[in-house]
């Protein structure tokens, strides 16, 4: 059995997730990276991504807004804007939305702070989309 070790994540709201697990996977701006139990003490941002929670033998999806993950001797907490279990998604809301955002970047009327809103919201919802549909899962 593979070491645990705490993992919380943390929004404005709540406590969304709080246990032992196993391996944690999640995307920074530079890419994939996975935090087993006594990683190097570190701070790093996170980006908008979907979350691997390994736990005994089965793997949790949770799709996660941007933030950081605080990695410590006695775990890791990721402060986050947003959290949610991919059987909460709902998949055409998320897909309407995605619409919304792609419509009006293509319309060309809004500054740059505006374009950058809209971007995310597009990676948010394509997130959103393909944490849903992975679903959870159990590792063999």
């Amino acid at each position: 059995m593979a070491k645990l070790f705490k993992f919380e994540i943390i929004t404005p709201e709540r406590v969304f997730y709080s246990d032992e697990v196993e391996m944690v996977v999640f995307n920074t701006p530079d890419g994939e990276m996975g935090l087993l139990a006594d990683h190097s003490p570190m701070l790093i941002a996170n980006a908008i991504c979907t979350v691997r929670i390994l736990k005994d033998g089965k793997e949790e999806l949770a799709s996660i807004g941007e933030g950081f993950f605080e990695i410590t001797a006695s775990g890791v907490n990721a402060v986050v804007d947003t959290a949610e279990w991919s059987h909460e998604i709902d998949v055409e809301r998320a897909k309407k939305a995605k619409e919304r955002a792609e419509e009006l970047l293509k319309s060309n009327k809004h500054d740059l702070e505006m374009e950058m809103m809209l971007k995310a919201s597009i990676q948010r919802a394509n997130t959103r989309i393909r944490t849903a549909e992975a679903k959870d899962q159990t590792l063999n």
